[in-house]
Order: C-alpha cells, then sequence, then structure tokens
C-alpha cells in the first residue's frame, strides 16, 4: 500500500453532527494531570456538571446509538476508507485509553479503601473500564496491516526508533492489573471472577491485535538494540508527545469532559464507517474468539457505559439515562 500525500489531502467528510477539532477527523491535544506512581495519591477526574447534563451536552449520538449493536462493514459501501480515519482512531483511542487508566486507577484506590456497597461499586466500574479499555485497543487497530505497515509503524520509528507502549506515564500504575495480577480487595467471588473475566478477555485482544497488525511478532522496542538514553522521563514525554497528551496541575476537571467528547466523536466515526476494513481476509484466532465478538458488537454500549461511569451517574440511573433522554 502507497499513501501518498495525495490520498492524505483528499477530501474527507465529516460525519452529521461532527464538532470535534476544527474539521473532519481532525485531532485534540488532551490535557491531563502529572502521572503519578503506583503508590502515589492522584487528582481525582471529575465532572464539574450535572452528570445527566453533562452526557446530554457532550454525547448526544452515543446515548441515541449506545443500545445499538455496532454497524459492521459500512465502509465497504464507500471504497477504500481515508488514512486520516485511522491515524484519528490510533492518536484518539489512545488518549481515551489514558482517560480510562487515570479513571481506573481512582477506582482501584477507592476500591483498596472501602468495603460493602462502596467497594462493590468501585469494581463495578473498574470492570467498565478494563471493558473500555477493550474497546479501544479493537478500535485504534481496526486499521488493515498495510496502513500499519506503511503509516503507523513509521510514525513511531521517527519519534524513536525502540518506541514502546510501555512508555506510557499512566500504565505504570494499572500494569500489574493487566498483567492479571488479582487485588487481594477483589470484593466477592462474583465481582473478582467479573473482573478477572474483563482482564482475560483485554489480553486476549492485546494479543489478537498483536498478531493482526504485527504477524512476525516483533515490537519496536523487541527489534531496536539499545539506543541513545533511556531516561524513564525523557520516554513518557516522547510518548505523551505522539499521542498530543500535555500535563498539567490542577486539570483534573478538564480530563471527563475531554473522554466524553472523544466518545462522541467514536460514535460518529463508528456509525458512519462501521469498525471492518473491506476485504481485511481472515482475523487471527484470537479476534475470532466468541467473547472478542461479543465486545466488538458491543463497542458503543460500552463506551456508553464508561461515559456514565465517568460521568458520575449512579448505578441505579446507568439503565435508564440513554431512554430518558432520548425521549428529551
Amino acid at each position: 500500500m502507497n499513501i501518498t500525500f495525495e490520498a492524505m489531502a483528499a477530501k474527507l467528510s465529516a460525519p452529521e453532527g461532527w464538532t470535534f477539532s476544527d474539521g473532519p477527523y481532525g485531532l485534540e491535544p488532551l490535557i491531563l494531570p502529572p502521572a503519578a506512581a503506583p503508590d502515589e495519591e492522584v487528582e481525582r477526574l471529575r465532572l464539574a456538571t450535572t452528570p445527566g447534563d453533562g452526557l446530554k451536552a457532550l454525547c448526544p449520538t452515543l446515548l441515541t446509538h449506545g443500545d445499538s449493536p455496532l454497524p459492521m462493514g459500512t465502509q465497504s459501501a464507500t471504497g477504500t476508507p481515508h488514512p486520516r480515519i485511522y491515524w484519528f482512531r490510533w492518536i484518539t483511542g489512545h488518549q481515551i485509553s489514558f482517560v480510562l487508566w487515570r479513571l481506573l486507577i481512582q477506582e482501584m484506590r477507592t476500591a483498596a479503601l472501602a468495603d460493602g456497597a462502596r467497594q462493590a461499586r468501585a469494581i463495578a466500574a473498574m470492570i467498565t473500564y478494563v471493558r473500555g479499555y477493550c474497546s479501544m485497543l479493537l478500535y485504534t487497530a481496526s486499521c488493515s496491516r498495510d496502513l500499519y505497515e506503511t503509516l503507523i509503524r513509521p510514525s513511531m520509528f521517527l519519534v524513536h526508533p525502540g518506541f514502546s507502549g510501555t512508555w506510557a506515564p499512566d500504565f505504570a500504575a494499572v500494569r500489574q492489573l493487566f498483567r492479571g495480577r488479582q487485588p487481594g480487595w477483589s470484593g466477592s467471588g462474583d465481582e473478582a471472577a467479573a473482573l478477572r473475566r474483563a482482564v482475560g478477555l483485554c489480553r486476549l485482544i492485546h494479543s489478537g491485535v498483536a498478531a493482526k497488525l504485527v504477524p512476525a511478532g516483533g515490537s519496536l522496542l523487541q527489534d531496536t538494540p539499545p539506543y541513545g538514553t533511556q531516561r524513564p522521563e525523557l520516554l513518557g514525554t516522547l510518548f505523551d508527545t505522539y499521542f498530543m497528551t500535555a500535563r498539567r496541575p490542577g486539570c483534573a476537571e478538564r480530563a471527563v469532559p475531554q473522554l466524553l467528547r472523544r466518545l462522541e466523536a467514536v460514535t460518529l466515526d463508528l456509525v458512519e464507517h462501521g469498525l471492518a476494513v473491506p476485504g481485511e481476509g481472515e482475523r487471527p484466532l484470537e479476534l475470532r474468539d466468541e467473547d472478542v465478538l461479543e465486545a466488538e458488537r458491543d463497542l458503543m454500549g460500552t463506551m456508553l457505559r464508561v461515559g456514565e461511569h465517568a460521568a458520575g451517574l449512579d448505578a441505579s440511573d446507568l439503565e435508564l439515562q440513554p431512554q430518558f433522554v432520548s425521549q428529551g
């Protein structure tokens, strides 16, 4: 696949209702508080407005389509998808993941200090955020292998020959959870089992994405000999800069609205284009697993539940919110 400047600059229409960035599939910088070490307190991300009002204002399309199965294969009717769609998905999907990790850290720490119903609510939110990360893995990796090899992988290589997701500043505090290490405060047996299933699904999807995009099995970090400095603060800054993420103290109230804006833009994209690439060929075995396929079908529903939890809705509101908004 040859991605020329002309192909990248070709006209791309925005989905109806698009308000993100300054044009179709444009990007926005993400502003987050500084990353914290696993044992440090973090600024709590929160929505400064009424939860329902925040969702209605920032996620109208997600509220309408959150109960609908993900449209599959709609891109085939419009020919070859525009490369900028997948660049948007790569950057914006990762930005969403960064906010999800921050929210996950909050709920992990709440669950560690709480018990009873409050702990159960925190674990339920954790499960939702883990499944939200599963959805973003599927979304960011929805490009073809050709496009990944000619556009995305080279862009990371140009930033650093050994560019790696392990440099993500916010991931350090949740790394052990995603590696399958169950917290000691895992709640009831049912809650612990549900969290284990969500983490297991994440690991399965991550493995499938690697098999799809890098079938030879070598990441940039694995394929590159030791190169230059290995200072963690520099590598973290390189990672943030690549994904258009800046760190500022005292900006906790900005994070959730930024998340909701991105969830709305992703919904508009998926309603317009679906997820699958036309003529993609056979998927890796991991991505043909029924649990993965179900996660794909429920991708917009998962995003809606992420938005509801992030906005601070009570558990009793979570099932009623979409219907309430659609009637209003």
